[in-house]
């Protein structure tokens, strides 16, 4: 990247996101691509592909990679709650989605789908979701509609504050997708949450990795996955199915119907490869 477009992207996260990118000491290396510190953690992005059913790559999943000096890797849940103890996590949560946009864009197709993580408690205490991260997304060329906002089926028990995260995010464009769908039906129970999640009217569906682990080997979980595959095609939500982890929970995803499959049997989380270069700052 050209020094001037680099200030230019400075002045643009300082003006729109309140970060100052000399403050997170970020850097270009060829490992990682982009990474930053905060509050003494060291911040990168891994993206998990998505395919779609023939194989192709449909988008990725950003994930969070952190890790301290004194302790190792964190979790990415881990990181985030240092950040809402120390009353920053606004801060954190814009620094990380950015870094994984700037990431994205170095490393992968541009019109891929980048699905990204919402915290929680963002969703009640933010208003005006969605804008301030736009302005980024047009100086990379990047439409609203190729971000999708991820959203856990239980974020949070304030339904009506999180209809309107959601309808915020949906008036500006972006894609909205319902993260870990059927985490209650893991544990034996059944459509106890569909009310709920059919409320928020996602685009696309995550089913539970745990769903797929119990299809493989009890029918019945088989057959409850087709026919939600079947009432969200109805309903004209896209599904993913996540955490496949072997070629025969592969198989019952496609055969089910899934749009689009996710998990370590297909693909890890991987850094963005051949990053290093594009940045003024650079470490080997």
């Amino acid at each position: 990247m050209a020094h001037q477009q680099y200030l230019y992207l400075k002045l643009l996260l300082k003006n729109n996101l309140f970060l100052d990118l000399d403050e997170y000491a970020l850097i270009d290396t060829k490992q990682q691509g982009l990474v930053c510190d905060f509050m003494g953690m060291h911040l990168a992005s891994a993206f998990q592909p998505i395919l779609r059913a023939d194989g192709i790559v449909a988008g990725r999943e950003a994930l969070l990679r952190a890790s301290t000096p004194g302790l190792g890797e964190l979790a990415p849940d881990a990181a985030f709650n240092n950040a809402v103890e120390a009353h920053r996590l606004v801060q954190f949560d814009r620094l990380v989605r950015a870094i994984h946009l700037l990431n994205h864009s170095n490393g992968f197709d541009e019109h891929e789908l980048l699905f990204l993580n919402v915290h929680p408690r963002l969703l009640t205490s933010v208003s005006d979701h969605g804008r301030t991260f736009e302005q980024i997304l047009h100086y990379y060329s990047v439409p609203t509609s190729r971000v999708v906002i991820e959203i856990k089926e239980f974020a949070t028990g304030d339904s009506t504050r999180l209809e309107e995260a959601v309808n915020n995010y949906r008036s500006l464009g972006y894609k909205i997708a319902l993260d870990n769908f059927g985490t209650a039906y893991s544990s034996g129970a059944a459509y106890s949450s569909l009310d709920k999640a059919l409320n928020l009217r996602p685009d696309i569906i995550k089913l539970d990795g745990g769903l797929i682990r119990k299809a493989e080997h009890t029918s019945r979980v088989e057959s409850l996955i087709h026919g939600l595959v079947e009432i969200f095609h109805k309903l004209g939500a896209q599904v993913v199915i996540e955490g496949i982890e072997t070629a025969g929970q592969a198989t019952i995803a496609r055969d089910a119907g899934a749009d689009l499959l996710q998990g370590y049997y297909l693909g890890h989380p991987e850094f963005p490869a051949g990053a290093g270069g594009s940045f003024v700052e650079t470490t080997s």
